[in-house]
């Protein structure tokens, strides 16, 4: 299937985390994990480009001097609204979709990027807000913390923007959709083929030490089978034969919006 829509992936990323200051330019053997989640993504079938939507402070040079180097696209915008900086970047690259994506998160499956997009840009009039990961209720995610994809119009970010004076609002872009505007919006929490789905409680969201130990771990025996290909399905076997692995981040608390 072909789309004349431009689809933007776009990457939220700063080095100024409360928890693990700097952790963008982590290592992951050989990658950063803004350079594994890049690295991965660009497998997509359907994402037709990647920038990287960081911050005007000068502890993000870093961040854009790696992405110069890389050649990969970004743009520079407030720190604290969020909201504004992803609107920002999509309108310099002319998204019409947007794959809205953290750089926390370096383990996203690009396969599963792409059985979202392909299913919404099949039910693009029955479809405005598309996820995978419960609208922000993690009970009813599809996914493990980590593999969370939100996917929406460029133009309705734009014209929700004048509605987001709170602060959650400008932190978080996509909130508005599900929870505001849940009434305005035809949203869709998508279920996800059996291999993707677990009971076990796997978190590859990177926000603490431990949280990256844990990253570590996966990625040195993942990226020995399958390099920089494994995705969500090579995970849950992984964790299928080492349980105990769990146990090393099962405390890290989930910061929370308001639902």
């Amino acid at each position: 299937m072909q789309s004349k829509l431009k689809i933007i992936s776009t990457i939220e990323a700063r080095m100024n985390s409360s928890r693990l200051p700097g952790k963008v330019m982590k290592k992951l053997g050989k990658f950063s994990l803004i350079e594994c989640l890049i690295t991965r993504l660009r497998k997509s079938k359907y994402v037709d480009n990647i920038v990287v939507a960081t911050t005007k402070n000068k502890s993000d040079d870093k961040i854009v001097n790696f992405l110069r180097k890389k050649e990969i696209n970004f743009y520079r915008g407030s720190e604290e609204n969020v909201n504004l900086r992803l609107i920002n970047a999509a309108e310099r690259y002319r998204a019409d979709l947007i794959v809205q994506l953290t750089a926390d998160n370096p383990f996203v499956d690009p396969k599963i990027i792409d059985y979202m997009l392909k299913f919404y840009l099949k039910n693009i009039n029955k479809i405005d807000y598309l996820t995978n990961c419960g609208f922000g209720n993690y009970s009813n995610s599809y996914v493990p913390l980590g593999f969370n994809t939100q996917i929406f119009k460029y133009k309705d970010l734009k014209k929700n923007y004048k509605y987001c004076n709170r602060k959650d609002l400008k932190e978080h872009p996509s909130l508005y959709f599900y929870r505001e505007g849940k009434r305005k919006y035809k949203l869709k929490n998508l279920s996800l083929p059996k291999k993707y789905k677990t009971n076990l409680k796997i978190r590859l969201t990177i926000d603490t030490h431990k949280d990256l130990r844990l990253a570590r771990i996966v990625f040195k025996h993942l990226y020995k089978i399958k390099s920089i290909s494994f995705g969500l399905e090579d995970v849950i076997n992984f964790f299928k034969k080492n349980k105990s692995f769990l146990k090393i981040n099962k405390n890290t608390i989930q910061k929370k919006v308001r639902l």
